[in-house]
This record gives C-alpha cells, structure tokens and sequence, in this order.
C-alpha cells in the first residue's frame, strides 16, 4: 500500500480527462489536478489494487471535498463505480510498488548521467557501473531507502 508519496505526472494539468472533470464541475484545472492528487493519496492509502469494495462516488466527493467529482471522474474514465464498489483503472501504472520503484530507478539513472556516469556519444565501454564492493541484500536496500526518505522530510 502506501510508502508516504504518490507520483504526480507534470502533464497532468493538461490532459484532456482533465479539462473534462474541470468543466463538468465548473472548477479551476489547478481544482481538479488537486482533487485527483487528494483521492488518488486516498487509494493509495487503501487498496493495493486499485479496487474498493463497498465504496461509493460519494465516498470519492468526500475525498476531493467536491460534490460530483466522482462522476466526473467516471466521465473521465478514471474511475469506475457499480454496486460492489470502486475500481480505479491504470492503477498499478501509477501506484503500486513496483511502479514507484520503476521510478525511482529512472529518477537515480537521470541523476548519474547528469552527473557525468555515461558517456553521452560513442559504442559501449563495457559496464556501466563499477562493481559492487558487498552484497546488499533486497531488505538492506528497502532500509536504505526508508532512510533516504525519511531524511528528505
């Protein structure tokens, strides 16, 4: 479930589904990218999947603190209801584990080759990191980054 963040794509405001959710409710972009951050903090918080059982649009209104929003999202296509529950669609593109750490891979890749790590022209040299000096074992690296985290706040 949750690790504290979720990710915030910079096109967001400028997605169509976007200008959907602002028109149909009469509210701001900036409203709208706000109160899809604040739900969709809310599911990360809640589900592992995506999926809410038992929940309603309603329930999404209350989370974007705006009535309407979860049919507005439903319009927008992220977000589907029926009698059972929530089902948010794309949700392990954005929210999962996995995909935070696709991102945080890519996030300390950009930042080695800014800082000089692969050469930018020319064939392959070989390997493109110097080897490890000792294991690190999957655990260690989580703690390692749970500590990363928590000092950056």
């Amino acid at each position: 479930m949750a690790t504290g963040w979720i990710v915030f794509d910079k096109a967001l405001p400028s997605k169509p589904e976007v200008s959907i959710i602002s028109r149909a409710l009469g509210i701001s972009r900036a409203e709208a990218v706000l109160a899809c951050m604040m739900v969709w903090a809310w599911v990360d918080e809640n589900t592992t999947d995506g999926v809410m059982d038992g929940l309603s649009i309603e329930d999404v209104d209350y989370q974007a603190r705006i009535t309407g929003f979860g049919a507005a999202m439903v319009s927008a296509g992220w977000l589907q209801a029926d009698g059972r529950g929530l089902i948010f669609p794309n949700f392990d593109r954005w929210n999962t584990e996995t995909a935070k750490q696709r991102l945080q891979k890519s996030q300390r890749q950009r930042r080695w080759r800014s800082k000089g790590g692969a050469a930018s022209t020319g064939p392959s040299t070989g390997a493109s990191t110097p080897a490890s000096t000792e294991a690190t074992t999957t655990e260690q690296k989580r703690r390692e980054e749970e500590r990363r985290y928590q000092e950056e706040e």
